[in-house]
Formats: C-alpha cells, sequence, structure tokens
C-alpha cells in the first residue's frame, strides 16, 4: 500500500532506522511512502531522513510567511535513479517540426481544458478559439490571446475586486494561492521527470534559463487547469492558508479522467511524463492531461 505523508502543524523530530521514517513512537516504511508534504515549519528533520526521502518519492516543504503574505516552498531534488541517454539526446536535437508539433499539443491542451472550465461557469460560453498549426508563434500567440479572455471571465466569477492576473509578488489573496499551487504542480512534475531520467532544465516551449525547470514548465501547462478548480472548489478558504495548502495536497490525490480511465492527478502526471519520452523516443502520440465536462463541474 502507498501512503502520502501530510504534516500540518505538529512540532515533531523525524529519524530512520532500519528503513523507516520515524517520529516518537510512529513509524512508516520509507518504501511505501508514495508522497510527503510538510507545511509545519516546526518539525526538525534528520540529515539521513532528508536522504533516504529524496531518493524515494516527491518531497515538498512549505511555510507560509507572514511579512510577504505568500507561501514558500521548496523540493528534494531527487537524486536521479537513472539517466535516460536516449530521451535526453533526441529532446536536445528536435527538429523544428517536431518541436512545434509537441508544443502546439502542450498550450492547446492548456487553452481547450481552460475552455471547458469558464463553460461550467456559462454552459452558453463560444465555441474555443481555432488552432493554426506549423507555427510556434502563431501557438504563442494563441496562448497570449486567450489569456486575455479566460482571466477577466475567471476572476469575475470568483472576486468582484479582482481584474487582473499577477504572477509575480500576488497581493490578492487568489493570486496568492494560485501561484502556490501551480508551484506545487512544478515540483510534483519536475520529480517525475528526474524520475524518468529527463533533465528539467531543458524544454522544448520555455527557453533554457539558469535555475528554471523548463521542462516542468512546459508540461505543466495542460495541468493548471487542476489548480484553478482546486481554487474555485475551496474558495471560502482562501484566507486561510494552511487549509488551502492541505486541500492543494489532496489535489495531487484527486481522480481525474485520462486516457479512458480514471487515476490520480499524481498517476496522471507519471503517465503524461511517460507519453512525452515516448513521443520523442519513438515518435508515438503524444497524450497530454485533456480535462473532462465532468471533471470540470464546480
Amino acid at each position: 500500500m502507498i501512503h502520502h505523508l501530510i504534516l500540518l502543524g505538529e512540532e515533531a523530530d523525524f529519524s530512520t532506522r532500519s528503513g523507516k521514517l520515524i517520529s516518537g513512537t510512529k513509524s512508516i516504511a520509507i518504501q511505501s511512502l508514495g508522497s510527503v508534504q510538510c507545511f509545519a515549519a516546526s518539525c526538525r528533520w534528520s540529515q539521513t531522513a532528508l536522504e533516504e526521502l529524496s531518493t524515494q518519492c516527491p518531497c515538498v516543504f512549505s511555510r507560509w510567511d507572514k511579512t510577504s503574505g505568500k507561501w514558500r516552498t521548496f523540493s528534494l531534488a531527487q537524486r536521479a535513479r537513472h539517466v535516460n541517454p536516449t530521451a535526453l539526446w533526441n529532446l536536445c536535437r528536435l527538429s523544428q517540426q517536431q518541436a512545434t508539433h509537441l508544443a502546439s499539443h502542450l498550450l492547446w491542451t492548456k487553452v481547450c481544458n481552460q475552455h471547458e472550465m469558464l463553460r461550467s461557469f456559462n454552459p452558453h460560453l463560444p465555441d474555443k478559439p481555432r488552432l493554426k498549426e506549423n507555427s510556434f508563434s502563431r501557438i504563442l500567440r494563441l496562448e497570449a490571446q486567450y489569456a486575455r479572455y479566460f482571466w477577466p471571465r475567471y476572476f469575475r466569477a470568483l472576486a468582484d475586486d479582482l481584474f487582473q492576473r499577477e504572477k509575480r509578488k500576488p497581493s490578492h489573496p487568489l493570486n496568492v494561492a494560485l501561484n502556490y499551487g501551480y508551484g506545487f504542480l512544478y515540483h510534483a512534475i519536475e520529480w517525475q521527470c528526474l524520475a524518468s531520467g529527463l533533465e528539467p532544465t531543458i524544454g522544448i516551449v520555455h527557453k533554457l534559463r539558469r535555475n528554471r525547470p523548463s521542462l516542468a514548465c512546459d508540461l505543466i501547462e495542460p495541468l493548471r487547469c487542476a489548480v484553478e478548480l482546486t481554487v474555485v472548489r475551496h474558495l471560502d478558504d482562501i484566507n486561510e492558508p494552511r487549509r488551502m495548502g492541505g486541500h492543494f495536497a489532496e489535489m495531487l490525490e484527486a481522480p481525474f479522467s485520462y486516457r479512458s480511465g480514471k487515476y490520480r492527478l499524481r498517476s496522471i502526471i507519471r503517465m503524461m511524463v511517460e507519453s512525452f519520452v515516448n513521443a520523442i523516443n519513438h515518435h508515438s502520440p503524444f497524450k497530454p492531461f485533456i480535462l473532462h465536462a465532468r471533471d470540470a463541474c464546480v
């Protein structure tokens, strides 16, 4: 059985012994952990515990900074269990046509997913815009144009005092929550890229930049709707940072439809990254996450 450990507010000391994570009289087998999310700034971890966890599962540590009014988060970068040299070689040598095709899938699916969510607010919403392929600049323009269409309608459904999306140094609680939720996804996707033998800093949409996981920034695009839905569904807790943190932790275990089945979002991330690897290695069809209408209900 796989366990997902969520630590909220208790002060505790963590260490390891005989393959188990131990805190006081409680213990759990490290190999049974699927993730660790720690929202308690008062927890103390031994170096050995952190090293063993980093090779086992995604670990996200967060605390609410009252001074800046936002979450401070970091994750443990996994020690690469293996490197997928074929995938890395093919990723770096993608032709312009192949890169544009993959980028089209990612950005167009993001637009479709966000439009599907807007339709849950307004069933009479017009059809989504059309995608013109074979041009990366056209794809980026479409994404930028749709962002100007999406955000005013999204915020209008949630708040009367918010008119624009704040990506950096957000002040409104909605923007703070969105930024934190996206960060939560970034950590999970980056960890899965490492687990699949990929280098997260080499992307196809986002250019190489120091200290930025560009590939994770690419692969998050179709999944952003999960964060936006979580914010909508827990709007009453928008001013309760710890509760919102818990909701984002639960988001990764929430079931969504994918490939004619129902899977936890965490499993969908793994399957989508594996699909990406197969697409660049074997030219298989890439299958990004598509939001179904039944999952978009708020």
